[in-house]
């Protein structure tokens, strides 16, 4: 049984698979100690004997030296336990340069699955799921290297092929830099929003101010006998009839046919007024 790949960033080797008919399969390099009949690869070379070997070589185990110090290799290469890494198969094979995983389950039509028999070995051939039955799956009808013709095969003979997605294809992380510039777009952009809605409350508070005032003159109003008594002359005109009057000191003047005032802020004011029937300038 293949064993799962627990680091993500673990060496990968590509070797063809002879119990798998030689079909393309990913092994992980693992710093453990060899197993007979196991793939090993050297990592850290201290070659003691004739036959010369180097880091990035692969052999298989065929024996284990004693004491616990090392394997033998089929070969002859006597190799010390630090000096490699096992190779452990995954269950991600390489077929027509696509990647899949093996995955022991019940398939569904229009899968592409292997057979396997019961120690896991298989000629290799790729096949399709015609129909699924209670026991069995029908399959595309191949045949075999021994010539016998498959056409399906029991639920626990065979391994469905997933297709693997592609490491281009899966969701990155993203650079550092752009999620900071793009929180910076972002902040300035709220901050805009922050001080224009400001302004807008401000704006608000006042026409707030303003309308809040003109409210309390319209409902205070100024009496005008308080500003006619309170200023030297006062003139009033009546909208509409054109007709008007003239206030001193609080008291109304009569008889008044005529009226003008001259005013200028460097040298003062002047009022002028004709009276009925007598002409009077005060």
């Amino acid at each position: 049984m293949a064993k799962d790949i627990v680091n993500a960033n673990a060496k990968i080797h590509v070797l063809a698979d002879e119990t798998l008919g030689g079909i393309k399969r990913e092994y992980v390099e693992v710093d453990r100690k060899a197993e007979v009949g196991e793939k090993i690869v050297i990592v850290n070379a201290d070659v003691q004997c004739e036959e010369p070997y180097h880091n990035g070589y692969r052999f298989e185990v065929e024996s284990l030296l004693g004491c616990s110090r090392g394997i033998q290799t089929a070969c002859h290469r006597d190799i010390f336990d630090f000096e490699y890494h096992v190779l452990d198969p995954t269950d991600i094979v390489h077929i027509d340069g696509e990647r899949y995983e093996m995955i022991d389950r019940k398939a569904e039509v229009g899968e592409k699955v292997m057979y396997v028999n019961e120690s896991g070995e298989s000629y290799g051939i790729v096949t399709e799921v015609i129909a699924v039955g209670a026991g069995v799956v029908d399959v595309a009808e191949y045949e075999e290297p021994s010539g016998a013709v498959i056409v399906g095969f029991s639920h626990n003979h065979y391994r469905v092929l997933v297709p693997v997605e592609a490491a281009e294809d899966e969701p990155q992380p993203a650079d550092p830099i752009d999620v900071i510039a793009s929180l910076a777009q972002e902040v300035a952009y709220l901050k805009r929003t922050v001080d224009r809605h400001r302004d807008e409350i401000d704006t608000l508070h006042k026409d707030n101010r303003t309308l809040g005032e003109e409210l309390a003159r319209l409902k205070n109003p100024v009496e005008s006998e308080s500003t006619i008594e309170s200023a030297p002359f006062v003139l009033v005109i009546h909208e509409g009839r054109g007709e008007f009057d003239v206030y001193r000191r609080g008291k109304k003047i009569e008889n008044i046919s005529r009226l003008e005032i001259e005013a200028d802020s460097r040298i003062g004011s002047s009022i002028d007024l004709e009276f009925n029937n007598v002409g009077v300038r005060p």
